[in-house]
């Protein structure tokens, strides 16, 4: 489903967490190691439409809820130049066909706007945006 390893987090092509997914490796049999459903292949930036964005996943674990149910998840940031070009590509692809699907639930989301940072040492945050 996910098209990675549980325990260290490497494609199922092989490698380690950060080796990038060789999506037409194959095992013993005709089908591909990571499936072209899986969250890992549909979100890769070689996907039709894609871009790079910047992901960054953070687990929590925030106890029980009051019937005893694990209040666990993942905090997912994305930063990129253009949220129409960068994420939503990206989430419109896994919406409609992520085989993760059927086991996560979506709470919450939120865009913000980070300005450019300081180029020289007598800027300001921002500048460019309003000078050019």
């Amino acid at each position: 489903i996910i098209g990675r390893a549980k325990g260290s987090g490497a494609p199922l092509s092989g490698g380690e967490e950060f080796t990038e997914p060789d999506f037409a490796a194959v095992g013993s049999g005709p089908n591909p190691l990571i499936r072209k459903d899986s969250h890992v292949a549909l979100a890769h930036p070689s996907h039709p439409g894609h871009s790079r964005i910047l992901r960054r996943g953070y687990n929590f674990v925030d106890g029980n809820d009051g019937l005893g149910r694990l209040e666990a998840g993942l905090f997912f940031l994305a930063y990129q130049r253009d949220i129409r070009t960068g994420f939503l590509p990206v989430q419109k692809t896994l919406a409609a066909s992520d085989s993760m699907n059927e086991y996560i639930q979506h709470v919450g989301s939120a865009a913000f706007a980070i300005p450019p940072g300081v180029a020289t040492t007598d800027g300001w945050l921002g500048q460019s945006l309003f000078e050019g």
